[in-house]
This record gives C-alpha cells, sequence and structure tokens, in this order.
C-alpha cells in the first residue's frame, strides 16, 4: 500500500514538472514559421514601418487561429522591443526559430 501511493505522489509531480516546463502551443505553425515570420516583421521595422502599422498589417495576415496570432504578437514585440535593437533580419529568424525549437 505505501509502496503504491509512494509511486502515484512520485508520478503525480513528475508529470506536473513535464505540463509546466512544456513549450507554448504554436497552432498550426511550426518553428520555422516563427523564424520566417520574427524575419517578416523585423524587415517591417527595418522599412520603417511604425509599431501600429505592424499591428494593422498583422491583423490582415489572418492567421488561422488565437494561439498563432498570440505568438505572433509575441514575436512582434520582441521584434519592435529592446531585442530587435541588435537583430537583423536574418538574425531575427534565426533567433526566435532556434528558441522555438528548444521549447522556449
Amino acid at each position: 500500500m505505501k509502496k503504491t501511493f509512494g509511486f502515484l505522489v512520485c508520478s503525480t509531480l513528475l508529470l506536473a514538472m513535464n505540463a509546466h516546463a512544456a513549450p507554448y502551443p504554436l497552432g498550426s505553425m511550426s518553428c520555422k514559421d516563427i523564424g520566417a515570420f520574427a524575419s517578416q516583421a523585423m524587415q517591417w521595422r527595418e522599412d520603417g514601418v511604425s509599431w501600429a502599422d505592424a499591428k494593422a498589417r498583422l491583423d490582415k495576415l489572418q492567421a488561422e487561429d488565437s494561439v498563432e496570432k498570440k505568438n505572433m504578437r509575441m514575436v512582434m514585440a520582441l521584434v519592435y522591443g529592446s531585442y530587435g535593437d541588435s537583430w537583423t533580419v536574418e538574425s531575427a529568424g534565426t533567433v526566435m526559430q532556434v528558441d522555438c525549437e528548444a521549447g522556449r
């Protein structure tokens, strides 16, 4: 009885830790898609597109679901924020794809 209870407790803790460490859902987007969008958003920034205009462009892209929109907005916030200050079009895509593949 004690072994079964201990096993259940350990199993529950391990499952909870795995669920907490899981990456954000991507919807139908792959990590490569996330990287490609980061490069696109970085190109907008380099072309002088304002944050407000970039958000409007995102709304026109018609992502398939709210998970994708949320992820794309997060990528745009990074690109237009201080991280984007040191990125190029190519590096933005690479960084976001690698982070996605690492589960971040």
